[in-house]
């Protein structure tokens, strides 16, 4: 992972404990038990599923960071800039789904692909994790959306402030896209 994806994924440790990682664990507790208890082959519906609903949340992910990009207009950047608000903070939730998401799939096809004849406690890690990365990237989807509905609040806010603005830091009058 490189600096840039690093610096914007850096969450607080508030961020990462929440519902939707003890959801996870949830999630991951059954799917490991699922992978223990049921017979081999038993449980190819439920990867296929499983595997369908990732995609539809990084289907997702990828259109909300397309409706936060299309707002991102240089006016726009330069209010968030004067308030010191950083974007990628807007973005961080939906590229960290996303990558929990890529877990989850991996994990799935990996499950998928494993043969018969693996041991049950192969089958139970790797459903564990499978589980725990789907279920925490399906219930992830809700507080990143939740993100997007106030970032919408935040853009019809910032409608209502001039597109010449003052900055804080130096009182320079910041140039408007329109001007000049």
């Amino acid at each position: 992972m490189d600096r840039t994806l690093r610096s914007a994924l850096d969450f607080k440790l508030s961020e990462i404990l929440r519902y939707d990682l003890v959801a996870g664990i949830l999630g991951g507790s059954g799917a490991a038990w699922l992978a223990l208890t049921a017979k081999p082959g038993a449980y190819d519906a439920t990867i296929a599923i499983a595997a369908g609903l990732v995609g539809v949340v990084i289907g997702a992910v990828i259109a909300g960071v397309a409706v936060l990009g299309a707002f991102m207009d240089q006016e726009f950047l330069r209010k968030l800039r004067a308030i010191n608000e950083d974007p990628a903070k807007y973005l961080a939730p939906f590229i960290f789904t996303a990558l929990i998401g890529v877990a989850a799939g991996l994990c799935l096809l990996l499950l998928a692909a494993l043969p018969k004849s693996v041991p049950d406690w192969a089958f139970g890690i790797v459903g564990g994790l499978g589980g725990f990365f789907t279920v925490w990237t399906l219930v992830s989807l809700a507080p990143a959306l939740r993100l997007l509905v106030n970032f919408v609040g935040l853009k019809s806010d910032a409608s209502a402030v001039p597109d010449q603005i003052v900055d804080p830091n130096n009182f320079t009058q910041l140039p408007s896209r329109r001007s000049g």
